[in-house]
C-alpha cells in the first residue's frame, strides 16, 4: 500500500516545506520510492531544494488534464526520490482562485494521480507540501491523503487559531473517509529553549495542554523539533539548499515521524 502524507500549516513560516522535503528524502533513504509534490501554490520553493535544470512541467498541468502524471514529475539526483514542482506564483494564484466546481474536478484528478503513482509508477510514498491556510486546493490535498502532519510553532496566536480550524475541518475529513483509516498528527516545530529555569517548565506545560486538546480532536502527537541554529544558518547561507545535510540535522525527529506514518 502506498502512503500519501500531506504536510500542512494554517500559517506561513512554520517550517512546513522543510519538513516535507526532509521527510521525503528520509523515506527515499530507507529504500522507498518517494514522490514529493510542491502543492504550495502561494509560495512555491522546491527550486531552492532541487535546482531546476530544464523548465519543468508543473503539477498543475496534470490537474488541468494537459499532461500525464509521469510528465510532471522529475527524478532528483538522490536515489529513489522524485519531485513535482509548483507553477510560478502568478499562475498558482489563478489555481487557488478557481471556483468550487473547478476544484471538484481537480480533486478527482488528484485521486487519479495517486492511483497512477501507485499502480503504474510503483511509488511507495507520496509527500505533499500543502499551501498554508485554508483554500479549496489545500483541502483537496488533505482529502486525498491518508496521513497528515500539522506543523505548528508553539506561539499563542498560531496555536489557538489553528486548533479552532482543525477541530472543524479535520472532523469533516475523517467523516468523509468511509474506511475510517485517516491519521492526523501534530508536529511542534522551532520549539524555543531558555536558560531561565523558570521558563522551560512553562513552555512544557503550555505544549502539554495543547497536545491534550489536539488529542481530543483526534490529532495525534508526532514530534517536537527544537529551534536548531544549524538549520537556520543552512537555510540562509546554502544555495542551493543541501537536502541531505538538512535531513541529518533533523534525523532524530524525521525518523520518529516516518515510523508513525509508514
Amino acid at each position: 500500500k502506498m502512503t500519501v502524507v500531506t504536510v500542512h500549516s494554517f500559517k506561513g513560516g512554520t517550517g512546513k516545506s522543510l519538513l516535507a522535503v526532509t521527510l521525503g528524502y528520509h523515506l527515499s533513504e530507507q529504500g522507498l520510492k518517494t514522490l514529493v509534490i510542491d502543492g504550495d501554490y502561494g509560495a512555491p520553493c522546491f527550486g531552492t531544494f532541487f535546482p531546476i535544470k530544464d523548465e519543468p512541467t508543473p503539477f498543475t498541468a496534470f490537474l488541468q488534464g494537459d499532461a500525464k502524471l509521469e510528465k510532471v514529475i522529475s527524478k532528483t539526483e538522490h536515489d529513489n526520490l522524485w519531485v513535482s514542482y509548483a507553477p510560478k506564483p502568478s499562475f498558482g494564484q489563478e489555481i487557488l482562485r478557481a471556483d468550487v466546481k473547478t476544484h471538484g474536478k481537480y480533486l478527482k484528478r488528484i485521486m487519479v494521480g495517486m492511483k497512477t503513482a501507485h499502480d503504474e509508477l510503483d511509488f511507495d510514498a507520496v509527500v505533499i507540501d500543502n499551501s498554508s491556510g485554508i483554500s479549496l486546493q489545500a483541502i483537496n490535498f488533505l482529502t486525498c491523503s491518508d496521513k497528515s502532519l500539522m506543523v505548528i510553532r508553539p506561539v499563542r496566536y498560531g496555536v489557538e487559531t489553528t486548533y479552532d480550524l482543525i477541530h472543524a475541518i479535520y472532523r469533516k475529513l475523517r467523516f468523509a473517509d468511509g474506511k475510517a483509516s485517516r491519521q492526523d498528527f501534530l508536529v511542534w516545530n522551532q520549539v524555543p529553549s531558555s536558560s531561565d529555569p523558570s521558563i522551560a517548565p512553562r513552555i512544557e506545560k503550555y505544549m502539554d495542554y495543547w497536545k491534550k486538546k489536539f488529542a481530543e480532536a483526534d490529532i495525534g502527537y508526532a514530534a517536537s523539533i527544537p529551534y536548531l541554529s544549524d538549520v537556520v544558518a543552512a537555510m540562509i547561507s546554502d544555495n542551493p539548499l543541501d537536502v541531505p545535510k538538512l535531513t541529518q540535522y533533523l534525523k532524530e525527529h524525521v525518523d520518529a515521524i516516518a515510523k508513525l506514518i509508514i
